[in-house]
């Protein structure tokens, strides 16, 4: 395993950290998405990162990844989103998540719950400071129309999605993580009313998405899946009206325009990537290769700054820990 004393050593793709840092003058951003993982053991319809053809290729190693990660603390990111597929699936996940925060970093994970048992949460006690729970729906009955479940408990025609994020959510509190709340809005679920689950979640900021296609990603996705960004408005405000009294849950709506080349992303094989343009542009060299300033050189004309800082992009992510009292458990605890 690396350890801190890393950060002085000589950086990916060039001979030192200051050399590293001086390689373009061009903005870095302060936040990435690392989609770690290709594989997914859920089947949202919806989805844009499928990653068909990344799933045949091998996974990196512990160490692989944290020289990853040290130089992307070397280069100036702030905050490591971990991101899917299914983060949970990949087998260097805690490794890599304690790494990040060992070089300096803000870490984050956006999951389905896959494997986020009691123990695991526990042991990222210090290390992860942003929990994200992706959940679409107040029913499971939305979510198996949604595709949001287990691909076999969606071939049955179910889901048991909000049982098992239910249990995270309460464990997760206790432990004083910050809870991020992530929901999709399609056709399917435009007319539910997320209020009384939210407020029972009480997560410290809620990302509501308008559904998003990709080119070449999710072109298997029903047309009549899209709603247009009236309809998106109209949730997103009737949410903010009915929640108006929670001030400490930050309602962020983000529609089609505005998640459109405001993101950094990597994939999991290190490739960065933008979508500004309505598909995904990659770096032609990865990260592992060359160093994450060269590689975002290649594809940083697919980033807006100004767009990112509008859209809410640069929040207080910084967190300081603090255990809770253990939360009186309802019905739906495992």
């Amino acid at each position: 395993m690396w350890t801190q004393n890393n950060m002085n050593s000589e950086p990916l793709g060039s001979g030192n950290s200051t050399q590293q840092k001086s390689l373009s003058n061009l903005p870095v951003p302060t936040a990435l998405n690392w989609h770690c993982e290709a594989v997914c053991n859920y089947d949202c319809t919806f989805c844009y990162a499928p990653f068909e053809d990344q799933r045949k290729r091998s996974r990196l190693t512990s160490q692989e990844g944290c020289k990853v990660i040290e130089n992307l603390a070397i280069a100036g990111i702030q905050k490591i989103n971990f991101v899917g597929g299914e983060p949970m699936l990949h087998p260097h996940i805690q490794d890599w998540i304690r790494y990040s925060k060992k070089v300096g970093m803000t870490t984050s994970i956006v999951s389905n719950g896959t494997r986020m048992d009691g123990q695991f949460l526990s042991d990222m006690v210090g290390h992860l400071d942003w929990l994200g729970l992706s959940i679409d729906a107040s029913t499971d009955e939305l979510h198996a129309l949604m595709g949001r479940g287990l691909k076999g408990e969606i071939r049955q025609g179910h889901s048991d999605h909000l049982n098992r994020t239910k249990f995270i959510v309460q464990k997760a509190r206790q432990l004083g993580f910050g809870i991020k709340l992530n929901t999709v809005v399609t056709s399917v679920n435009v007319d539910d009313d997320m209020s009384d689950l939210v407020r029972w979640i009480n997560p410290n900021r809620w990302k509501i998405f308008q559904v998003l296609p990709i080119k070449g990603e999710n072109d298997h996705m029903p047309r009549e899946f899209l709603i247009d960004a009236s309809q998106f408005s109209q949730y997103v405000e009737r949410h903010k009206m009915t929640l108006s009294d929670l001030s400490e849950v930050e309602v962020v709506g983000e529609n089609n325009d505005q998640m459109l080349g405001t993101y950094a992303m990597m994939d999991a094989q290190t490739l960065v990537y933008t979508n500004m343009n309505g598909h995904y542009e990659y770096s032609n060299q990865s990260v592992l290769d060359i160093g994450f300033s060269k590689a975002w050189e290649q594809v940083n004309h697919g980033f807006s700054d100004s767009e990112f800082l509008q859209r809410g992009g640069q929040w207080n992510w910084d967190r300081k820990y603090s255990i809770s009292l253990p939360m009186i458990q309802g019905g739906d605890e495992q």
